[in-house]
C-alpha cells in the first residue's frame, strides 16, 4: 500500500472508532482534543504524500472542479503538476478548498492561467492568492489571460487593498494570436505556452499547452482550442464542451460540442481525450457516447478529484482518482 493508501486507511479507521463510540472519552474535551489532532495528522500525512505528484517521473494534472455550458454554475479549474511546480488552470468557485482538501500544497503555486477572464473562471482568485502566500507579506501570484485579465485583477487588487507591484495579483496578458502560440513559462525541461484560434481570439478565449520533457497536456476551457495548431499530437487533450441537444437548445455560443472535440481530436492526432464540461453523470455520459460515436474511443469523462498521469519512461495515460 502506498503513502496515500496507508494515511488514507488510518483517517478511515479513526472516523469509525470515533463515530462508533470506541475511542474512550471521545465526548469529552479531552477525547475531542485528540481527535482533532488525529485528524490533523492524517491532513499532514496526506499532504506529504501529495508531494509526489511534483516529482520529475510524470507530468500530471488534477480535476478541481468542473461545470461549462451544461452548469448554470460552471466551476471550472485544473492543476497542472511539473518540474516540482503547480499551475491552476481557471480558478472557480470552490477550487481551492478543492485542491486544500486534498492535501495539494498551494505553496507551489507558479501561476494561474485563465482561459476565460469571466467570474466563472475568476471566482476563487482571491482565495487562491491568500492559500499560496501564507506567511509571506511582500507575495505576488501571477496571473496570465486574455486582454480583459489586465481590468479583472485591478479591480481585485484594489478591493483587497493591494497594489499589485509588491503585494497581491500581477496580471499577464500573453496575447497570442491564432495560429502562433506564446511561451509563459520556461524552467527545467517544462514549456507553457498559450494560444488562441479565430473564434476564441473573438471570444476572448485561450487555451494552454504544457509540453515536459516529451509528454504534453493541452487545456482548452470551453473554446474550439482543438481547431489550433498548438493542439496537435498532445498527449491528453482536457477540454469543456456541451452536449448536441444543449448546443440546439442554445444556438451558437462558441462551445464545442462532444462529438466537435471528438472529430477534432482525431484529426489532431491527440492521445486522449478528457471531457471538463458536465457536472452530472448523465451529461457526462451523454456526452461520451456522442464523442466515441463521431469515432474518437480515447474518451472519458473527467470529475473532480481525477488525476491524469503521464510518466516519462513510457508513453502510459495514466487516469485514477487522486
Amino acid at each position: 500500500m502506498n503513502a496515500i493508501g496507508k494515511s488514507s486507511a488510518i483517517f478511515v479507521t479513526l472516523s469509525g472508532l470515533f463515530w462508533g463510540g470506541w475511542i474512550l472519552g471521545a465526548q469529552t474535551p479531552e477525547g475531542q482534543e485528540a481527535i482533532a489532532r488525529a485528524y490533523a495528522a492524517y491532513a499532514e500525512q496526506q499532504a506529504t504524500a501529495n508531494e509526489n505528484l511534483f516529482d520529475s517521473t510524470a507530468l500530471r494534472a488534477v480535476i478541481c472542479g468542473a461545470g461549462g455550458a451544461e452548469t448554470a454554475e460552471p466551476r471550472p479549474c485544473l492543476a497542472v503538476a511539473a518540474a516540482g511546480r503547480l499551475f491552476i488552470v481557471d480558478a472557480g468557485s470552490g477550487a481551492a478548498n478543492a485542491l486544500t482538501g486534498r492535501g495539494i500544497p498551494m505553496e507551489r503555486l507558479q501561476a494561474v492561467l485563465l482561459t476565460n477572464a469571466g467570474a466563472a473562471q475568476t471566482a476563487d482568485l482571491g482565495i487562491m492568492f491568500h492559500e499560496s502566500t501564507r506567511g509571506r507579506s511582500d507575495a505576488l501570484m501571477p496571473v496570465y489571460g486574455p486582454a480583459d485579465t489586465q481590468r479583472m485583477v485591478e479591480g481585485l487588487n484594489q478591493a483587497g487593498g493591494f497594489d499589485g507591484a509588491s503585494r497581491g495579483l500581477q496580471a499577464w496578458g500573453p496575447s497570442p494570436e491564432p495560429g502562433r502560440s506564446v511561451i509563459v513559462f520556461e524552467a527545467d525541461g517544462l514549456v507553457v505556452s498559450a494560444f488562441t484560434t479565430q473564434e476564441d481570439a473573438f471570444n476572448g478565449r485561450i487555451g494552454y499547452r504544457f509540453d515536459y520533457r516529451g509528454r504534453s497536456i493541452v487545456v482548452g476551457g470551453d473554446g474550439q482550442v482543438m481547431s489550433a495548431a498548438a493542439a496537435s499530437n498532445a498527449d491528453v487533450v482536457l477540454q469543456g464542451a456541451q452536449t448536441q441537444a444543449l448546443a440546439r437548445v442554445h444556438g451558437e455560443r462558441g462551445t464545442a460540442t462532444a462529438a466537435e472535440v471528438a472529430a477534432q481530436a482525431r484529426a489532431a492526432n491527440a492521445g486522449m481525450v478528457v471531457l471538463t464540461g458536465a457536472d452530472s453523470q448523465v451529461a457526462a455520459q451523454v456526452q461520451v457516447a456522442e464523442a466515441r460515436a463521431a469515432g474518437f474511443q480515447d474518451v472519458v469523462a473527467g470529475r473532480v478529484g481525477m488525476l491524469v498521469e503521464l510518466p516519462l519512461d513510457n508513453g502510459a495515460i495514466n487516469v485514477r482518482p487522486l
